[in-house]
């Protein structure tokens, strides 16, 4: 069976997971689903959208699409059919969770309208429902895109881009999706060979890791709210066919980072496709072969920007020709593009009240 869904994604990454939700499903074209400010619009099967749930590393939250509209006030739900959400039995619980609305008397009024649309929509189909703010069944998400209210409800009833290995964490981590930004911004494909230096707590290794061997980035075992909707409890959640072997190497300076790292890598479950090492920048070079690697990535603190040259030497040595190198680093930075590479694209992207600038490179 056919359903339409939302995927709602951090700024910037609509793109990106226009791209992804194709790679997954294995839905072929580059004009995939609707794009509009932090969301995707698309139709999929029910098996699929568990696919998306549980291996995408794009999303922030996995909506099944009730209906939208420009004026709350216009809302209808009675051509819902809310018998494919709810059971008979036990009473679900649901809570309203309005997103992109300025002032919480905005969205405490629009969460009140929805609901009581809701109840009067399901009390004609003699359904019971009741509602639970703290520790609901199910949300119904209300997403506003500065035109049009989307209207859904959140298979997995969290947000998606926090990921559950993030157990030792930096100071200069990100989030997963981020994370999975960063490397799909590099080129990186399947059976590619990359480099993380400065791998901080891992984050970034991981979610090519997780990319690479296509293992779940959400457990089987999660608690998603989907488990509990009578649309989805004969559908069966199957994994994508895992690879048995990445090349991944991540390294860092610092013997409490690599140690994270790796505590976080075998929470992922990733552990055993990362090659995970503490080498100091100007080693690198003795530790890896000459031209090994097809993407390398740098993220770069205040304290390592003067290392700017010898992360360039050591490139020189280590990337491929045609390879790319990303380097990412605060906003103000400055830096050159060095004599052996050609800048592809420059780019800065917020997320909160941090900014990174990426200057995405490839060799000559």
């Amino acid at each position: 069976m056919t359903m339409k869904l939302i995927a709602l994604v951090n700024p910037g990454m609509e793109e990106l997971c226009r791209q992804e939700i194709p790679e997954i499903i294995n839905a072929a074209g580059k004009d995939f689903g609707k794009k509009y400010p932090h969301l995707i619009e698309f139709e999929s099967s029910g098996e699929q959208a568990l696919q998306l749930l549980h291996h995408g590393q794009s999303l922030r939250r996995l909506l099944v699409s009730l209906t939208k509209c420009k004026n709350i006030d216009d809302l209808d739900f009675n051509s819902v059919a809310w018998k494919e959400y709810l059971p008979t039995t036990p009473a679900l619980s649901f809570k309203v969770e309005v997103e992109n609305v300025k002032g919480m008397d905005n969205r405490l009024d629009i969460a009140r309208k929805v609901a009581g649309k809701v109840f009067a929509a399901v009390e004609k189909q003699k359904l019971p429902l009741t509602i639970d703010l703290k520790k609901p069944d199910f949300l119904l998400m209300v997403y506003f895109n500065g035109k049009e209210y989307f209207l859904g409800i959140d298979l997995a009833g969290e947000e998606l881009h926090s990921r559950a290995y993030r157990v030792f964490t930096h100071s200069a981590s990100s989030k997963g999706d981020l994370g999975y930004y960063f490397v799909r911004k590099t080129g990186y494909k399947r059976g590619n060979s990359f480099l993380i230096e400065f791998a901080k707590d891992g984050v970034i290794a991981i979610e090519a890791a997780l990319y690479a061997s296509r293992m779940p980035v959400h457990s089987a075992a999660s608690k998603f709210s989907y488990k509990k909707l009578p649309l989805f409890q004969s559908l069966q959640y199957l994994p994508l066919i895992s690879q048995s072997s990445t090349s991944i190497a991540a390294v860092d300076e610092g013997s409490q980072n690599v140690t994270a790292a790796r505590k976080n890598a075998q929470i992922a479950g990733v552990r055993n496709f990362i090659n995970l090492q503490k080498i100091p920048l100007d080693e690198l070079s003795g530790a890896f072969h000459e031209q090994e690697f097809d993407q390398i990535l740098f993220q770069v603190t205040t304290k390592d920007e003067e290392k700017l040259n010898e992360i360039y030497h050591q490139t020189k040595y280590l990337l491929k020709p045609k390879g790319t190198l990303l380097l990412i680093g605060r906003e103000s930075w400055e830096i050159s593009t060095p004599s052996y590479c050609k800048l592809v694209s420059e780019e800065v992207l917020e997320r909160g009240e941090n900014k990174y600038k990426l200057w995405l490179m490839q060799r000559k």
